[in-house]
């Protein structure tokens, strides 16, 4: 990488770095006492970074938690393969494109980021194969990821009282994923902070594992036991089974 560099510049760089091409820096223009021009060296200076941190939550986080447990369901072990398989990208953008933008960016609250431009960057970075991210580290922690990323969008949808059929596979994969964890067949340790072992080997031992982890207030709060919820990831689930027989023919 240094010699490359040099090459480029003529600046013999003893720590240089490779990085992605994308780059963004937003910071919320308020100061008490004046700032540096940040924005001449390329950052975004917003009036709020609400809809910012909406975006990422809901389109970059959820869709790469998306991706890890599927991606661990069909067998891969990075990121990177995950996204490339047509069947689980598709599930990342139906989530996005259906379910999550919807609730973004509306007529009465118009949203100031291009999310459709936003979706596709985020794809496109989760498919570069030199980042190398792993299933194991995206896929940890979804006992509280699942309640700050992905139960919002589920909740707008509810309040509009609007199908939810694409961010339900969400959750849905990962019940798949914590059958397999039950099993004892997810090939690396899981680690999760928020789960409980004790209840989470009960929702899967349960003789309607769906109502059991569509009743859990850990992951749903006040949205527990809904029945659109409960039929939302019935169905889903339905779809995952299906996703998963399709690659491991189990």
């Amino acid at each position: 990488m240094a010699e490359r560099v040099k090459a480029a510049t003529g600046w013999d760089d003893k720590a240089a770095l490779m990085g992605e091409s994308f780059i963004q820096w937003v910071i919320e223009d308020d100061f008490i006492a004046g700032r540096p021009a940040w924005e001449m060296v390329g950052v975004e200076m917003v009036q709020s970074v609400q809809a910012h941190e909406e975006a990422k939550i809901r389109l970059l986080n959820a869709t790469h938690s998306c991706i890890a447990w599927a991606g661990t369901l069909a067998g891969y072990q990075y990121i990177h393969e995950g996204t490339h398989d047509a069947a689980i990208r598709q599930m990342a953008y139906d989530y996005v494109t259906d379910d999550a933008i919807p609730v973004l960016h509306t007529p009465e609250q118009p949203c100031p980021i291009n999310l459709e431009q936003y979706r596709d960057v985020v794809l496109d970075r989760f498919g570069n194969p030199a980042i190398a991210d792993t299933n194991q580290r995206v896929a940890m922690d979804a006992f509280s990821k699942i309640p700050g990323m992905i139960a919002p969008t589920i909740r707008d949808k509810l309040a509009r009282n609007a199908p939810f059929d694409s961010v339900a596979v969400l959750p849905a994969l990962f019940l798949a994923y914590l059958q397999r964890w039950h099993a004892g067949r997810i090939p690396y340790t899981y680690q999760d902070q928020a789960m409980d072992p004790a209840v989470a080997h009960a929702i899967c031992d349960a003789a309607d594992p769906v109502a059991a982890y569509a009743a859990d207030t850990t992951l749903w709060g006040e949205m527990a036991s809904h029945p659109r919820l409960v039929d939302a990831l019935r169905q889903a689930y339905a779809r995952v089974l299906a996703f998963v027989a399709q690659r491991t023919g189990a």
